[in-house]
């Protein structure tokens, strides 16, 4: 094809792409090059244009074409941006002149010649073999290891003699060497694109540039449609995608998850310049298969139509594309024009318009649109993640909107380091899906799919998580499949998504087990799959499974743990499922040959076996815990209740188990944000009680064999409450659930208590605004954690090497691991002003609650809520 047109004869797509690491398969890998050879056909057959754009100088891309078998190019942008060659009719490649005079002028002042006269004696730096330097491309060899500080002194000489030179540096990806090349001021690949461009009068909406390393970041960020391929090194795909989110470019950057040559044909597909992949598409919500096109699919059997409502911009007007109905009630269609960030409702039997039940993202709320996301376009860099094994959780529960000042995923990320500081394993998010108003704890969600608005987008969400492995931190998502919220719950006008035969104690139950079930069932387990798979999250925590009414053969509980196993195959880190279950319940947490096994539960027992013992006036569960006789029964077996009734369990019934290694699948706690929350005043344990026995209590939650869950702000003994709060839009929600809040409890406790709609009981919950923190119970959280991750290093924290014990007189509580020991003494509330007792004490002392004790003939003097540890 002749190059020789006019400006105004070019309306074709054109790929601009680099050469090693991006169109050049990997390693004569198969799958790039029989992508390759469908690449070339797509191009021929297309008609579209192609441009190299590479460091490698002319005869080296001459070479790479035979030798790969590539594609005939129109132009070649070459050694890194300094040369351009056009193809004739001939097939003959010719230099581009003007290029070259554009070059002469900038560097007239300093030639190439002189320039290297002033480099070539700086220490670490070794010039590139002849062929690889050019009358405009000056390039030397470093160590890698060097490359940094080389790069700073070459632009020391620089600015110092005024060299009209810019540096371009990479590390060559396939032996490490650190590339350091010197072009012409402001010439690079992209400004060799960009004179390209110009000349040749093409429009640069027309054009899409591919890349893999550093040599090619100008042209990625210079505002063409972007190809980065999978291979680009993360740190790369972060700045690129940064700055084009800092440029607010939309739907310009597709982050190929392929490497090389099939990224390259993955972004091609994306951006239309190949033809896309015909997959039929079974996911619920709008799907974009391109830029510029979005597949749609929902549940709606109910309805007799179903259109798309596009929101476009602010077009007072809608658009509607009608759906086609399927034998099953879904109503499916893909239409163009459709992107990344369009809004939409479902227009439902053209009498009421929707939000879609799959929503992946409500910018203004549960009644307004839905908009349209791209799943793929975020710089994962956690691809080296490996997760953390069940032994090693330490779980560290958090509301995000409470959780900072700023109360988003953003403002979250700046505390990572200080949970790695306490020594947390893995961050546990109380629910983050769409509800309405300014704030909620989460469980009123009516979205499943989408993040909740005022956090921040899905991308950001991304980002904490990928900051999360990044420093090594495991995240856990709590998800509510138990009932939807009661505001902006459109669900039951799509379909029978809620049960006409169960109900639970916040509202509708889902249809689990009724006509048309089965839709509903694959709804969630699509949506337990979703937040792991979009989200790279490492487990959920379903939320009160006993209220998952299912009365099939294959339950609920059941199909998510299939999906997810599923799952589990495809990612290279360990997946764990908790289920809140509040008491024991054997079967979730056994696996047999037809099932795998949750990885915990949620087992309430030990922290309200606590509560009991200190402050037995106090009641924040509606099950009975008769104190130090419960606590120590809790301490030996791991809980007091079982099953869906909530039956204390007898002593014969715990028989069935002979070894108690399913403790180490109890997820316990001394305080979660039901036990903070449920106190009328949302006081913590140390308000209720005192920070002594908070401390005393702590070391025998985090050394007992379980795994272990913080509350956030308890490591500091925070000040702030965290009540319950909500704001619904609906005026009357609003006051039948303080109404309702006030009914549980007596007046003189409630008195005093802010109502859950008031604004102050969710701006006080900002626990790191609290006015009191404590650092000396930071410290001793943290030192009790390091003395955890020694005990399971060393073998002694296990079940099976636990054995306990209990002193009435002293109200002592121990738990012995071999020859460690913990004794604990707990006095309730009312015997705070106990008198300190001598108990026998031999060995060493190893962690001490407070901060002097007495040992005097073998004697140790435990004061009231002191715990010492101790190596016998």
């Amino acid at each position: 094809m002749s190059t020789q047109n006019t400006a105004a004869q070019f309306t074709e797509q054109v790929l601009a792409t680099d050469l090693d690491g991006t169109l050049i398969p990997l390693n004569q890998d198969p799958h790039n090059q029989s992508d390759l050879r469908v690449l070339s056909e797509q191009f021929q057959a297309r008609g579209n244009s192609l441009i190299f754009v590479t460091g490698r100088h002319f005869e080296s891309v001459s070479q790479a074409i035979k030798d790969f078998q590539l594609p005939i190019p129109e132009w070649i942008i070459c050694d890194v941006g300094t040369s351009i060659f056009q193809r004739q009719e001939s097939g003959e490649f010719t230099l581009v002149t003007a290029y070259q005079d554009y070059q002469d002028q900038i560097i007239a002042a300093m030639p190439i010649d002189s320039l290297r006269e002033k480099l070539q004696t700086i220490d670490g730096l070794r010039l590139q073999e002849p062929v690889k330097q050019g009358r405009f491309k000056l390039s030397f060899y470093a160590d890698a290891a060097q490359l940094e500080t080389l790069v700073d002194h070459v632009q020391e000489v620089l600015t110092q003699t005024d060299a009209p030179y810019s540096i371009i540096n990479s590390v060559d990806p396939f032996n490490g060497d650190g590339l350091i090349d010197l072009l012409p001021a402001t010439v690079s690949k992209a400004l060799a694109l960009e004179w390209w461009t110009e000349k040749n009068g093409y429009d640069p909406a027309n054009i899409v540039f591919s890349g893999d390393s550093g040599n090619d970041l100008a042209a990625l960020t210079a505002g063409y449609r972007t190809i980065l391929v999978g291979n680009a090194d993360r740190r790369l795909a972060q700045r690129v995608y940064d700055l084009h989110q800092a440029s607010e470019w939309k739907n310009r950057l597709y982050l190929a998850q392929g490497t090389a040559t099939s990224g390259v044909l993955e972004g091609c597909r994306w951006f239309g310049l190949a033809e896309q992949v015909d997959l039929q598409n079974t996911r619920s919500g709008a799907t974009p298969l391109t830029v510029d096109s979005t597949s749609f699919r929902v549940w709606a059997p109910q309805r007799k139509q179903v259109a798309v409502e596009l929101q476009k911009g602010n077009q007072a007007d809608a658009t509607r594309h009608s759906l086609t109905r399927t034998a099953q009630g879904y109503f499916e269609g893909t239409f163009n024009h459709v992107c990344p960030g369009d809004r939409y409702l479902y227009r439902l039997d053209d009498q009421v318009s929707r939000p879609d039940p799959a929503s992946r993202y409500q910018p203004q709320g549960v009644h307004a649109a839905s908009q349209v996301c791209n799943s793929l376009d975020f710089p994962w860099s956690d691809q080296d993640w490996q997760g953390i094994k069940k032994q090693d959780l330490i779980i560290y529960e958090l509301h995000v909107g409470t959780f900072t000042r700023a109360g988003t995923f953003q403002a979250a990320i700046e505390h990572i380091p200080e949970l790695i500081e306490l020594g947390i394993t893995a961050v546990e998010i109380m629910p983050v899906t769409q509800t309405p108003g300014r704030w909620n704890w989460g469980y009123d969600g009516v979205n499943l799919f989408a993040v909740r608005n005022t956090y921040g987008s899905p991308d950001d969400f991304k980002a904490f998580v990928d900051e999360c492995h990044r420093s090594g931190l495991a995240v856990f998502l709590d998800v509510v499949y138990n009932h939807l919220g009661p505001e902006g719950n459109y669900l039951s006008e799509f379909g029978p998504y809620f049960s006409d035969r169960h109900h639970t104690p916040w509202g509708e139950a889902l249809n689990y087990d009724g006509p048309d079930s089965e839709s509903v069932r694959r709804f969630i387990t699509e949506n337990a799959v979703f937040w792991l798979e979009e989200y790279h999250l490492d487990g959920l925590r379903l939320d009160a499974v006993h209220c998952m009414y299912d009365d099939s053969h294959f339950h609920i509980l059941e199909a998510i743990r299939a999906a997810v196993s599923r799952h589990n195959e495809s990612v290279n880190w360990p997946i764990h499922l908790f289920a809140e279950t509040n008491v024991f319940n054997h079967d979730l947490i056994t696996a047999d040959q037809s099932r795998e096994a949750y990885s915990g539960i949620w087992c309430d027992c030990l922290m309200y076996s606590l509560y009991s013992h200190a402050l037995p006036d106090v009641h924040l569960t509606q099950r009975n815990y008769q104190g130090a006789s419960d606590l120590i029964q809790a301490l030996q077996c791991g809980y007091i209740y079982a099953g869906h009734e909530n039956s204390r369990v007898t002593d014969s019934q715990r028989s069935v188990h002979p070894t108690n290694q399913y403790l180490t699948s109890l997820v316990i706690a001394l305080q979660t944000h039901d036990s903070v929350g449920n106190h009328p005043h949302g006081k913590r344990i140390h308000q209720l009680a005192s920070k002594s026995f908070q401390k005393a209590a702590a070391a025998l939650i985090l050394l007992y064999p379980g795994i272990p869950l913080i509350f956030m702000g308890e490591e500091f003994a925070t000040s702030a409450p965290f009540p319950f709060f909500v704001d619904f839009e609906d005026r009357h929600l609003r006051d039948a659930v303080d109404v309702g809040r006030r009914g549980d409890y007596p007046p003189h406790i409630w008195q005093d208590a802010l109502l859950p709609s008031q604004a102050e009981a969710f701006f006080n919950a900002k626990w790191n605004e609290a006015p009191l923190r404590d650092p000396e119970m930071f410290h001793w959280y943290q030192r009790l954690l390091q003395f955890r991750r020694e005990g399971l290093n060393a073998g002694w924290l296990s079940p099976e090497n636990l054995q306990t014990a209990y002193e009435s007189q002293s109200s002592s509580f121990t738990m012995q691991y071999q020859d460690i020991r913990i004794q604990a003494r707990l006095t309730p509330q009312a015997e705070t002003q106990a008198q300190p007792v001598s108990i026998p004490f031999t060995g060493t002392l190893v962690l001490n609650s407070e901060p002097e004790s007495v040992i005097e003939n073998k004697q140790i003097q435990l004061a009231p809520n002191h715990t010492i540890i101790s190596r016998v």
